[in-house]
């Protein structure tokens, strides 16, 4: 099933579309919103905020810049304020949407089902189906090899190698050429500008997802591209968003936050942290006082979690007791379809209350469902 979208990315000018999968209508998500009054509604309103986000990696801003309004939402999606207010609030739940630190919304499977075309290869495309419905008729004369061989099938055969689209183009083995100068030789070709440090943070994480996903494509590496290329535009200190992303095991790059703005000198921080008040006797467990303290305290968080497997609370190593917990309350999240990082967020930022602290068992008995 294929949706598609009549915008065309200015910077790589493709169409791009959804892929939705033909059990879409199946999935638990979907059928909890369907079920509820005006779920139809909400669900022509979710397709249409994917569409509207594709052209920038599943991120919602008007103009680049400004995050959407509901009013606006509703304006541009024709779909009335109460069902989009409805919609968007029981989207986050699901964990459908997430509310970006610049306000934005990001549509969470956007990346996972987008394709695109560029208009010459969709001409191309189109001329190659127009001759292969054509019946074949003999030539007049053949070129020959001494062998007896016609060169004409070769000549052809290359020609429509030539001419296929390249979202069907592996990447080539590492034994053939190094993906990092693969990726950052189409760097180049795009007109994608980065430093000596950047370049080789992209080598590796050329290297790190060939590894994860065995083969990718050139459409794929473009897509990785713009999205580094935006995040570098946008102040945001890519080398270490990919240091931290491999670092987790991740197949998606890290969400942009605050902690990877290059403004946010390590003294800043510092300087910061001894004018909170925090928790355990530790600095970096400060109480959050505003929105960019929570997601600061959650980047901190994650990091103990995911990455160096300590207790957020003192920095020692977690017992195996500890593991189990965290592993139980991970597999609940996923179980609510809920992403680890929101989950984080939701059961410790904002009740002031360490993961390490809290039984499965009282989370699953309290946690709100949605559909109720």
């Amino acid at each position: 099933m294929s949706i598609n979208s009549q915008q065309l990315n200015k910077a790589t000018k493709r169409f791009f579309w959804l892929k939705l999968h033909h059990d879409f209508f199946n999935r638990d998500e979907i059928r909890i919103i369907e079920s509820q009054p005006n779920g139809k509604d909400y669900i022509i309103f979710y397709l249409k905020l994917m569409l509207k986000s594709i052209n920038d990696n599943g991120k919602l801003l008007f103009k680049d810049t400004i995050p959407y309004t509901p009013e606006m939402l509703a304006s541009i999606t024709n779909t009335s304020i109460d069902t989009v207010r409805v919609a968007i609030d029981a989207f986050a739940k699901l964990g459908l949407i997430t509310l970006l630190d610049n306000g934005a919304l990001f549509m969470q499977e956007v990346q996972k089902l987008v394709g695109s075309e560029t208009p010459d290869a969709e001409r191309k495309r189109i001329a190659r189906a127009k001759q292969n419905s054509q019946p074949k008729l003999p030539p007049a004369d053949k070129k020959r090899t001494l062998s007896g061989q016609s060169t004409e099938n070769v000549t052809l055969e290359n020609r429509d190698k030539s001419l296929d689209n390249k979202e069907n183009t592996p990447l080539p083995p590492k034994g053939e050429n190094r993906v990092g100068e693969v990726w950052n030789q189409i760097a180049k070709n795009l007109e994608f500008i980065f430093c000596d440090n950047e370049q080789s943070a992209i080598s590796k994480w050329a290297e790190y997802l060939t590894a994860k996903q065995k083969t990718i494509t050139v459409l794929q590496i473009e897509t990785n591209l713009q999205s580094l290329f935006q995040l570098k535009t946008g102040g945001y200190d890519i080398c270490s968003m990919i240091n931290d992303t491999i670092s987790a095991g991740y197949k998606w790059l890290l969400k942009p936050t605050p902690i990877y703005l290059l403004q946010n000198a390590a003294g800043k921080s510092v300087a910061s942290n001894k004018q909170r008040s925090y928790r355990y006797n530790n600095p970096e467990y400060f109480v959050p006082e505003n929105k960019s303290d929570k997601c600061e305290l959650r980047n901190y968080l994650e990091r103990c979690y995911l990455r160096d497997m300590v207790d957020p609370r003192n920095g020692l190593a977690l017992s195996s007791e500890q593991k189990s917990l965290l592993k139980a309350h991970f597999d609940f999240a996923k179980s609510k379809r809920i992403g680890i990082t929101d989950y984080i967020y939701q059961t410790e930022v904002l009740t002031g209350k360490c993961l390490l602290e809290q039984s499965i068992n009282g989370l699953v008995a309290s946690f709100i469902d949605v559909a109720a």
